[in-house]
C-alpha cells in the first residue's frame, strides 16, 4: 500500500493515469469482490441482468412483487460495493407514492335507451382514461373517430357531436397507399391510440365516447380492454367506455343499422361513413378511483475526497422499473398478462449503474466530487422517481451534472447515441474525446431526450443520456437478456466511468447551457411531424398543460415569445392537456401556418402568435 503522503502529493498524476488507463485495465481485466474469486466485468453484468429479468421479478412493475426483490438486490449491491446509504432515515431507500391504475367504483352504469342497465365487466367496461362523471344524450356514429385533415380524412366532417355521445370503432382504416396516414397491422399510427380518439371527441364537443372492437378475433384474449390496458396518465378527456360488439349489434339492428356494414364501407372506400343514429339514446356514468403504490428509489453515495469539492455532486442514474405484466405501456396487446422482462429497458442501464458503483468505489483514489448512484423507480409511469429525487434533495445547486443510463444493452457497430450533450459547455467534446479512445462512435444528438435526466435538465443541471437505440423488442415481452450485447455494455461502462471521473475531478464544474444549439427532438420535430415549433417540454411536470423546460434558440416558439416556465394550454383550436395533445395539434398544421398559442405564465393566460416552420 502506498503511503498516504505519496497519494496526496501525487493525486493529480494518479487521477490522470486512472482516466487514461482504466478502460485498458477493465475491458480485459478483472473485478474483485471482497475476498471472492475475481470475476470479469462482463460476468458481473451478465449476472445482474439475469437476476433483474428472471421470472421471480415479474417484469419489475411498480405494482408487482418483483419490484421489491429488485429494490433489495440493488441496495445489497450498493452496500457490498462500499457505498453509504443515500436514502431516507439512514437507509438506501427513498420512498414515494405513485398512481398505478384505477378501480371501478359505484355508481357506474350504462343504459341504452330505456332498456335495463348493461352488466358491468360482461357487457361493458369503463376505459381507464375516462374521467368520472355522469352524461346522457343522443348517440352518433363517428366512424373511427379520426381527424387527419392534412390527409383528406375526417370522421367528424359535417357531423355535429356537441353535447352528444360518440360511438367509434377501435383501431383505424386499412392503409390504401403511401400517402395514407394509417399503418398496416400489427403496427398502428397515432390516430389509432385511444387517448387520440378521446381527445379528438372532446375537441369536437362530445361529452362521452363509446368504443367498439369489430376486429377482435382472439379467443384467448377478452374483447373488453381492462382499465389498466386502457389507462392514460396524461389527463382525462371525457367519460368513456367500451361495449361488447354483440350488445351493440343487437341494439342497432333493431334500428336497421349494421355496424359491420358501416365499417366495411369505410375500409373499402377509404372515406368516412359517419352518421346520426336517430332516437339512439345512452346514459353513461363512470366512477373511477386511482390506485396508489409505494415505490422506492435506491440511492448510494461515494463521498468525494477533495475538501473543497466534496460537497458538490455528480449523479449517475438509471431506472430499474419496467412494465410488469404489460397492462400499461406495452406495445403488443396480445402479450398482456405475460411477464415483460425489460432486459434492455432497463435492466441494462441498471446493471451498468451497479458496475460503475463497484468500479468507482474500488479506485485507490476517490473522485474529488461526491458521486451519487440513483436507481429510480416509476420512470415508466412518468418520471416519478427522478422527479421525487430532485425535488427532495437537500441542495439542487450542489448537483453539477447528471448521467443517465437508459437502454444501453443493444450496442451495434460500436455506435452510441448521447442525448443532452449540448446542455453543458464543452460537454460534447469531453464525451467525444473519451469515446474515441475506446473505439466508440458517438451520435451527438441535438435532442434532449425523454427519460429521467429531464427531471435534472429542468433544474438547469447539465445532463448526458447514454442510449444504444430502439429495436423491435422495445416494450414487448420479447425484450430478454439473451439479446443483450454484454460486451457492449462493458464498453459503455468504460465510457461512462472515464466521463464521470473527468466531470467529478474538474477544477471548475460544467457550465449549464439552457438550450440546444439546433432544433432536434423538441416538440414539433418528433414522430414524423412536418412542422416545427421548437418547444422543449418538462417531461417530469405534473398538471394540465405542457410546461416548458425551454425553447430552442431562433425557433418559432422563441420568436413568438414562449419561454421556460410557460405552460401551453391551447394551440390553435385545440385544448392542450399533455404532451401528446400538443404533438397531435401540430400534426394538423403545415409549415407557414400562423397559430395562436395560449400559455399560462405566472398563472395568468397569455396568447402568443407563432408562425410554424418546416423541420430542421
Amino acid at each position: 500500500m502506498m503511503p498516504r503522503r505519496f497519494l496526496s502529493q501525487s493525486r493529480p498524476l494518479i487521477l490522470a493515469l486512472l482516466v487514461t488507463f482504466t478502460p485498458l485495465l477493465t475491458l480485459s481485466g478483472w473485478s474483485f469482490q471482497h475476498g471472492q474469486q475475481p470475476v470479469t466485468v462482463t460476468e458481473e453484468l451478465r449476472r445482474d441482468v439475469q437476476f433483474l429479468t428472471s421470472p421471480e421479478l415479474t417484469g419489475r412493475g411498480v405494482d408487482t412483487p418483483g419490484i421489491k426483490l429488485a429494490r433489495d438486490y440493488l441496495a445489497a449491491e450498493f452496500a457490498r460495493a462500499g457505498l453509504r446509504p443515500g436514502g431516507d432515515d439512514g437507509s438506501f431507500f427513498q420512498p414515494f407514492d405513485v398512481a398505478v391504475g384505477v378501480t371501478v367504483n359505484q355508481p357506474s352504469s350504462l343504459t341504452l335507451d330505456q332498456n335495463a342497465p348493461l352488466e358491468l365487466n360482461t357487457d361493458w367496461i369503463p376505459l381507464g382514461l375516462s374521467k368520472s362523471d355522469n352524461v346522457n344524450g343522443e348517440m352518433v356514429f363517428a366512424g373511427y373517430g379520426i381527424t387527419a385533415k392534412e390527409n383528406g380524412y375526417d370522421d367528424y366532417a359535417d357531423l355535429n357531436v356537441k353535447g352528444k355521445i360518440v360511438l367509434i370503432l377501435r383501431y383505424e382504416p386499412p392503409r390504401k397507399d403511401e400517402k395514407s396516414p394509417f399503418k398496416t397491422p400489427p403496427e398502428y399510427s397515432v390516430h389509432a391510440a385511444l387517448r387520440t380518439k378521446a381527445n379528438n371527441a372532446r375537441d369536437h364537443g362530445a361529452v362521452g365516447m363509446i368504443l367498439v372492437d369489430l376486429n377482435h378475433d382472439n379467443e384467448q384474449q377478452p374483447e373488453l380492454l381492462s382499465t389498466n390496458n386502457s389507462l392514460w396518465r396524461g389527463g382525462n378527456s371525457l367519460v368513456a367506455a367500451q361495449v361488447r360488439r354483440e350488445v351493440l349489434r343487437k341494439w342497432l339492428d333493431a334500428r336497421g343499422v349494421s355496424l359491420r356494414d358501416l365499417k366495411e364501407k369505410i375500409d373499402r372506400t377509404g372515406k368516412p361513413g359517419s352518421m346520426s343514429l336517430p332516437g339512439a339514446l345512452a346514459r353513461l356514468q363512470v366512477t373511477l378511483k386511482e390506485n396508489h403504490e409505494r415505490a422506492e428509489n435506491v440511492v448510494g453515495i461515494l463521498p468525494g475526497a477533495d475538501p473543497d469539492l466534496k460537497d458538490q455532486r455528480v449523479v449517475i442514474g438509471a431506472h430499474y422499473d419496467h412494465l410488469g405484466f404489460g397492462h400499461f405501456g406495452a406495445l403488443d396487446r396480445q402479450a398482456e398478462g405475460k411477464i415483460h422482462p425489460g432486459a434492455d429497458d432497463n435492466a441494462s442501464g441498471t446493471a451498468v449503474l451497479l458496475e460503475l458503483a463497484r468500479r468507482l468505489a474500488k479506485l485507490p483514489v476517490r473522485p474529488d466530487r461526491t458521486i451519487v448512484f440513483a436507481a429510480f423507480s416509476g420512470e415508466e409511469l412518468g418520471l416519478y422517481g427522478s422527479r421525487h429525487f430532485i425535488e427532495h434533495t437537500d441542495a439542487i445547486s450542489a448537483i453539477k451534472a447528471m448521467i443517465n443510463l437508459d437502454m444501453v444493452g443493444r450496442l451495434r457497430e460500436n455506435r452510441v447515441t448521447v442525448f443532452g450533450a449540448r446542455s453543458g459547455e464543452n460537454l460534447s467534446d469531453l464525451v467525444l474525446r473519451n469515446a474515441r479512445g475506446l473505439g466508440l462512435d458517438i451520435t451527438d444528438s441535438n435532442d434532449i431526450g425523454r427519460s429521467d435526466h429531464m427531471s435534472f435538465y429542468s433544474k438547469k443541471i447539465p445532463v448526458l443520456h447514454f442510449f444504444t437505440g430502439t429495436h423491435e423488442d422495445y416494450h414487448r415481452a420479447t425484450d430478454t437478456w439473451e439479446k443483450l450485447n454484454i460486451e457492449g455494455m462493458a464498453k459503455i461502462s468504460d465510457l461512462v466511468l472515464v466521463t464521470a471521473l473527468e466531470i467529478a475531478n474538474r477544477k471548475e464544474p460544467i457550465r449549464f447551457v439552457s438550450l440546444p444549439s439546433r432544433p432536434g427532438g423538441s416538440i414539433g420535430s418528433a414522430r414524423g411531424i412536418r412542422v416545427y415549433l421548437g418547444t422543449i417540454p418538462d417531461y417530469g411536470a405534473v398538471g394540465t398543460g405542457v410546461r416548458l423546460a425551454g425553447v430552442s434558440s431562433g425557433s418559432p416558439a422563441a420568436q413568438a415569445g414562449l419561454r421556460e416556465g410557460d405552460v401551453i394550454v391551447r394551440l390553435g383550436d385545440k385544448d392542450i392537456q399533455n404532451i401528446e395533445d400538443l404533438t397531435d395539434a401540430l400534426q394538423t398544421h403545415k409549415s407557414g401556418d400562423q397559430v395562436n398559442v395560449v400559455v399560462l405564465r405566472a398563472g395568468a393566460p397569455i396568447t402568443l402568435r407563432a408562425t410554424l416552420s418546416s423541420r430542421g
